[in-house]
């Protein structure tokens, strides 16, 4: 009974996370990426791991080219955003900071289809940082 129970439970949280996958903006996608890398590199014999990330026009993405700009945790105003190179939109996120450190300010432009990379590396003390944006 305990394990039906769990399941039954299990199951709405699994579907939402795959929701927002389908349905979140660019910066909440780029954030799903980073943390299932970072849990990939947590579990690994590796102190690197590189993502490559490809960003969809649709839903909640930009038509045409995007610039994404992560700002270091020392900043006064520390976050990533996704913002498209046309037109007035732009996708913003903190939610990373549960999963990685940002140790200083990338930022990197891509045209319509061209997927980021997105460089991890591991430290000494098990905590997982971005240090490449291209």
């Amino acid at each position: 009974m305990r394990r039906r129970i769990v399941a039954l439970l299990a199951v709405p949280l699994l579907a939402g996370a795959a929701c927002e996958r389908l349905t979140g903006d660019a910066a909440s996608r780029l954030v799903d990426a980073i943390r299932d890398g970072a849990d990939r590199l947590k579990r690994s014999g590796s102190e690197t791991f590189v993502l490559s990330v490809a960003s969809r026009s649709w839903p909640g993405g930009c038509p045409d080219g995007y610039r994404i700009e992560w700002r270091a945790d020392t900043e006064r105003l520390p976050g990533l955003g996704v913002i498209c190179t046309t037109g007035t939109r732009g996708y913003a996120s903190i939610v990373y900071r549960r999963f990685v450190r940002v140790p200083r300010s990338l930022q990197v432009t891509k045209n319509k289809g061209e997927p980021a990379t997105i460089g991890l590396r591991k430290d000494r003390d098990g905590t997982i940082a971005v240090v490449a944006l291209e």
